[in-house]
């Protein structure tokens, strides 16, 4: 392997999970992952196809502070919840509350049909606890398997409320929102703040390839229900080069039109770990977040614009980006973010509480307040003077944002260790959700839940 080292870190090898040397390199425009197994040998993966814009979002990285974490003995990955080798607290915190799912997708990350515990309420309690204890109000996603094929949903929800957390998700992938009229009314009522609504395009061939079924009515309906209910949604598109990346800019269109109930657009390069696994994935099955951004101002029009997109101001800055526009009375985005990528104008540093400014932008931007009455498609009215606009800017705004996944090929320990989204467990331990959902080259888990709701990791470091 040869290429232009930009810097060094530490991977794992896809097939036996050890931990092993790695590079950045930039080959033909291009940069890569190059790391070698001693036992399995070479492995290249794509990280972004235009090496001059990594370079400039590289800038933008900042170390945070050590987690004051349980003594790490074997290294990250292998004794993950939070260590004292991690940088920075929790964001976002995944609490998993069932593994049973009402779908069978070609494409799960969790592929949770693999684990055969179901938390209970006093399992879910604990995970509260976990993260309070940890994090404190921060943004809190009960997730999956589906979430709403628990009855007790509303009660879980209650509870976080009680436990004091300002916001809470509902990862979901519609179906009984969309089946029960009054459903999204009584998360909503229970506590629920965003569902984070699994929504792959425009078109049923792509919920076909993807989900194994036809979706996109389902999908229009949830967000009905969740508009009437004045319940905010974010639509979570999984893209997939050649399935549904020419629908990047669709989906931006589908969301001007069913604002301002959909608050935003979030999108995921896929990856391949869980029931989406593969060989050393080639170059053209690659997509990272520089792909979509570009393909964003392609197929919008360029009523998006790549200054519009601001790096995540954490190690590693290149795993995510973020923007905001507010839509006018005519249809048009326009751009409330903007990226200064220059060197020396990064105010940000270690000691910058980026956790807390990530809540602060989830609260205000990725719910429905209260006092609002939305009708999905409503509200489109003229009107220049001051007070106008600026209800008009707070109510229709579009959070446009991407981050993608770690697979056992592209994951860079770092990285890991500046995650700030994390999966809470039974046992008191958060755990960076590229770590515990990572998969082996044939699909085994670095880590699982087991019976007892405890974090187990089956894999283990050479200490030699």
């Amino acid at each position: 392997m040869e290429g232009i080292l930009i810097s060094k870190t530490e991977s794992i090898c896809p097939e036996c999970l050890k931990r092993i040397p790695a590079e950045y390199v930039e080959k033909d425009g291009k940069v890569y992952l190059e790391k070698t197994c001693p036992e399995h040998g070479d492995y290249r993966a794509l990280i972004w196809r235009d090496a001059a814009l990594y370079q400039q979002w590289r800038k933008a990285a900042v170390h945070a502070d050590l987690v004051s974490g349980k003594h790490s003995s074997l290294g990250c990955p292998f004794d993950c919840g939070l260590c004292d080798h991690h940088e920075g607290k929790t964001c976002t915190a995944v609490m998993e509350i069932t593994y049973k799912c009402n779908m069978n997708c070609e494409v799960c990350f969790a592929d949770t049909e693999k684990v055969k515990y179901d938390p209970s309420t006093a399992d879910i309690r604990k995970m509260y606890e976990t993260v309070w204890n940890n994090a404190g109000d921060c943004s809190v996603q009960l997730s999956g398997g589906e979430p709403t094929v628990r009855d007790d949903l509303p009660d879980i929800l209650h509870m976080g409320k009680w436990f004091g957390f300002s916001h809470i998700q509902v990862n979901s992938n519609g179906i009984r929102l969309a089946a029960e009229r009054n459903y999204a009314a009584l998360l909503k009522e229970a506590g629920a703040d965003l569902i984070y609504l699994q929504f792959d395009g425009v078109t049923e061939d792509v919920y076909q390839k993807i989900r194994a079924k036809k979706m996109l009515d389902i999908k229009k309906k949830a967000i009905e229900n969740c508009a009437e209910a004045g319940l905010g949604v974010l639509l979570v598109p999984v893209i997939i080069p050649g399935v549904n990346d020419e629908q990047i800019g669709g989906i931006i269109e589908f969301a001007k039109e069913h604002m301002p109930v959909v608050r935003g657009v979030h999108f995921q390069p896929v990856s391949y770990f869980g029931r989406y696994p593969a060989r050393m994935p080639s170059d053209d099955v690659r997509l990272g977040i520089g792909d979509v951004m570009e393909e964003l101002c392609k197929q919008t029009g360029n009523e998006m614009k790549l200054e519009d997109f601001v790096a995540r101001k954490r190690y590693d800055s290149v795993c995510a980006f973020s923007s905001l526009y507010y839509l006018d009375d005519s249809g048009v985005l326009h751009s409330l973010t903007h990226e200064k990528r220059d060197e020396g104008l990064n105010l940000a540093s270690s000691h910058t509480d980026f956790p807390k400014k990530a809540n602060i932008f989830t609260n205000q931007h990725w719910r429905i307040a209260d006092h609002r009455w939305i009708t999905s498609g409503s509200g489109r009215q003229g009107g220049n003077d001051m007070k106008n606009f600026i209800k008009r800017v707070q109510e229709y705004t579009l959070s446009v944002t991407g981050m993608g996944f770690q697979d056992a090929w592209n994951i860079d320990l770092g990285r890991v260790r500046g995650c700030c989204v994390h999966v809470a467990t039974a046992d008191g331990n958060l755990t960076p959700l590229c770590a515990f959902h990572l998969t082996d080259a044939h699909g085994r888990r670095l880590y699982h839940t087991g019976d007892n709701g405890a974090l187990c990791c089956d894999f283990m470091p050479d200490r030699k």
